[in-house]
């Protein structure tokens, strides 16, 4: 199985950036993963949107589903041109905020499955589990598996008791990474690059992927935080892939 990383930042994307999307893949399977402002036209780079198995969003802020919007009109227009002759696209989402679910699922492009924590949903040959985190908004971590290799991606959260335990033994795990420990306040809603790189180290993961970056932040002191815990942290970049 493999990861793209079609965009890193969060909660606006760097110039030249986009916000969360992770494409997973293997075999025939392709999965997105998060869809934030800039992801579609990464996306493209890579396959076209009608070949998309199906599509997981972790929560709905904007800077994980904006361009899902723009996804949709897409699929209308190009069924209405007879361009695009898929039915539909199963979506996984939660169903919180109201409002934000209903202009996703609103058109029958897209066939929505309400994501509940524990949910456990084999996509093609990918298989996902998911488990809520403690975000303003309803938000979960999954677990993305295939014959034995494990990708847990945390969504945005900030720090609980679940997150650890269900990274242990991932391959790896990319975490939000937003805030720096110095800009942490009792109502933080993301982790800290402190925190992740504890969590990865305790729950022994083989690989840790810092993400969903504040776009005025300087990585290398990310970087540094992180490995205060954590030997060699992995900066998330844009467009690379890595293997599982």
């Amino acid at each position: 199985m493999k990861l793209t990383v079609l965009g890193k930042y969060g909660p606006y994307p760097a110039a030249g950036g986009a916000c969360s999307g992770y494409l997973a893949e293997q075999d025939g399977t392709r999965v997105l993963v998060d869809c934030g402002s800039g992801v579609l036209s990464r996306l493209q780079q890579i396959c076209n949107i009608q070949d998309l198995s199906g599509i997981v969003l972790s929560h709905l802020h904007s800077d994980h589903m904006a361009d899902m919007l723009i996804l949709r009109y897409a699929l209308e227009i190009g069924k209405a041109r007879g361009i695009i002759n898929i039915e539909s696209i199963p979506v996984y989402l939660p169903n919180a905020p109201a409002d934000i679910y209903g202009l996703v699922t609103s058109s029958p492009v897209f066939r929505p499955v309400i994501i509940q924590d524990g949910l456990q949903a084999d996509i093609g040959e990918i298989s996902f589990t998911f488990r809520e985190m403690s975000h303003p908004v309803q938000s979960f971590a999954m677990a993305v598996e295939h014959s034995g290799g494990k990708l847990v991606y945390t969504g945005d959260t900030n720090m609980n008791t679940r997150i650890g335990d269900f990274s242990k033994g991932a391959d790896y795990l990319v975490a939000d990474t937003g805030l720096l420990e110095k800009d942490k306040t009792d109502q933080a809603a993301h982790l800290t690059a402190d925190e992740v790189g504890r969590i990865a180290a305790d729950a022994g993961v083989k690989n840790l992927i810092l993400s969903h970056i504040w776009p005025g932040y300087a990585e290398q002191d990310i970087i540094n935080e992180a490995a205060l815990h954590y030997s060699s942290p992995i900066m998330a970049e844009e467009m690379k892939t890595y293997i599982l």
